[in-house]
């Protein structure tokens, strides 16, 4: 009986065993992990936004480093325009004209033909003075007031200012108007000052005051005048060399041999004019 048992319990045993076996080959362990894959590629780069536009430009400051001047020419005579002015502001040192000397160019031009490009690009080319210039653009014309003109200077320079200007008379054929360095140094916010302006004749062609040497309107009406009676480069003044103007003859009392006169002048009483022709005005406005 003892034998039986035994057996049974061996038999058990196994079976037992053999189960267990069966169960772990159907859960065996986990295997180890796998390697990383390997990195993709960079994407490609995105395509650049478009700039985007320019910003506004800020308004001036109502100060700076700046002083701001203004000038404005009074016409005083009664038949004579004057013509575009060369308005030139520089240190003490520089003279567009003297009186004595022999004109330059850009002021036989100015006195000629009433325009001031030359006079102005020699007023520019004088580095060691030149501050600011401008041309005044319009003939102003008998007693008229011309435009205010701007100019602006370093505040470094105020203390040490001087004004040029230089204007045609339209009915002449060399006379010119005009300040030679005046000094208006020191000058404060809102101040204004005024000057007389002299004639003066630049002595590089004779006044022969004939339709075809005088560009303005009194030889315009007769169908002469303008480009044609301007600017000539030779100088055939007796006296060439920069004076005060003596005045026109003009053709009155031209056929009375006892007065003066030219009978082939194109100007008349209406065209004379006395030794100030204008008066020039300048403001600090900042």
């Amino acid at each position: 009986m003892k034998n039986n048992i035994l057996k049974f319990s061996t038999l058990a045993l196994l079976m037992a065993l053999a189960a267990g076996c069966a169960d772990d080959g159907k859960t065996g362990p986990a295997g180890p992990a796998g390697a990383d894959g390997i990195n993709g590629v960079d994407g490609v780069d995105g395509v650049d936004g478009q700039d985007g536009a320019d910003g506004v430009d800020g308004q001036d400051g109502s100060s700076g480093t700046s002083a701001v001047y203004t000038v404005q020419i009074t016409n005083a005579t009664f038949g004579q325009p004057l013509g575009a002015a060369a308005i030139i502001l520089h240190e003490p040192g520089y003279h567009a004209f003297v009186d004595g000397e022999a004109a330059s160019l850009g002021l036989e031009i100015t006195a000629e033909s009433g325009n001031p490009d030359t006079l102005l690009e020699e007023a520019v080319a004088a580095t060691n003075y030149h501050i600011d210039s401008v041309s005044s653009g319009a003939p102003v014309f008998p007693k008229e007031i011309g435009e205010e003109q701007t100019l602006i200077v370093p505040t470094s320079d105020v203390d040490n200012l001087y004004l040029t200007v230089a204007s045609m008379l339209g009915n002449t054929n060399d006379a010119f108007t005009g300040l030679n360095a005046v000094d208006v140094s020191n000058m404060t916010v809102g101040q204004s000052s005024s000057f007389m302006a002299p004639t003066w004749d630049a002595g590089t062609e004779a006044n022969t005051e004939t339709i075809d040497t005088i560009p303005g309107p009194a030889s315009q009406a007769l169908g002469g005048g303008g480009d044609a009676a301007a600017f000539n480069a030779e100088r055939d003044d007796l006296f060439n060399l920069v004076h005060f103007h003596p005045g026109v003859v003009t053709n009155a009392n031209a056929t009375d041999a006892s007065l003066e006169g030219l009978s082939d002048s194109v100007l008349g009483e209406e065209h004379r004019f006395s030794s100030i022709s204008a008066k020039i005005t300048i403001t600090r406005t900042r």
